[in-house]
């Protein structure tokens, strides 16, 4: 039973990142640029997966807790289809997380303000230069947004073997 255990940690553990890049995949606008567009991951194929590994779960918490040899086999063909979503996703996928559109830039000053007419860029440049004429150089940020799907994806992979060994051994 404690490879039963181990599985619903794991499952957990893996709807725990997979909300969170959910979540993160909607605030930054993926569904609404996807239904936009249509370019990106079917919200269809995004929320299928969803909803077959929250139901995988919720037929292995029954497992954990009657100890039936058909909800550990109904529970790993769930993740089975869920894992296949999800890769599905994972090769549609636009990339994660959603890119937040940047911010505007000088470049982005109307034209009827030309420094030629209006030298108050051009004095505000030069204010900000004496101001501060070496800027704190910023350290390089590591960009560990990549290794949230990573990480979500090994921890599937766990859960579908642990779901495995331990239907074996419910026999």
């Amino acid at each position: 039973m404690s490879m039963a255990i181990a599985a619903m940690v794991a499952w957990v553990v893996t709807a725990s990142i997979g909300v969170y890049m959910l979540r993160t995949w909607v605030t930054r606008g993926g569904l609404r640029r996807q239904r936009a567009t249509g370019a990106g991951v079917p919200p269809a194929v995004v929320f299928g997966h969803a909803s077959a590994a929250l139901t995988g779960l919720l037929i292995w918490l029954g497992f954990v807790k009657t100890r039936s040899d058909l909800l550990a086999w109904l529970g790993v063909t769930v993740v089975a289809a869920a894992i296949a979503l999800g890769v599905c996703t994972v090769t549609l996928w636009t990339p994660y997380p959603v890119a937040v559109p940047p911010a505007p830039t000088l470049a982005a000053v109307p034209e009827a303000m030309s420094p030629a007419e209006d030298g108050t860029v051009t004095d505000k440049m030069i204010a900000d230069l004496l101001a501060d004429p070496f800027p704190a150089s910023r350290r390089p940020r590591l960009k560990l947004a990549g290794l949230v799907p990573v990480a979500h994806g090994c921890a599937a992979l766990t859960t579908f073997m642990f779901a495995v060994l331990a239907a074996i051994g419910a026999r």
